[in-house]
């Protein structure tokens, strides 16, 4: 059971890093494109930064998580208080 959760918070992590990366990726893109135009990217560019922060804590969530998850399943058996 912890090397599923452990595989599905890896794909989670990996995943968000990925749409970071294409999020930052666009940003500066659409920044280079509109650069001599003289129009205002404002309202593009800030939720485009706004999912690229939160795709970051996502992976960082996801990163604490999958190193904790190991500890956290070694734990669970010495505090059976069932036996």
């Amino acid at each position: 059971m912890a090397r599923d959760s452990t595989h599905v918070l890896k794909l989670v992590k990996c995943s968000a890093i990925a749409l970071a990366a294409l999020m930052a990726a666009g940003i500066v893109t659409l920044m280079f494109l509109a650069r001599g135009t003289g129009e205002d990217i404002t309202g593009i560019v800030a939720p485009a930064l706004l999912i690229t922060i939160l795709s970051s804590v996502v992976a960082i969530s996801a990163a604490v998580m999958q190193r904790r998850e190991p500890k956290a399943s070694d734990v669970r058996p010495n505090n059976d208080l069932t036996g």
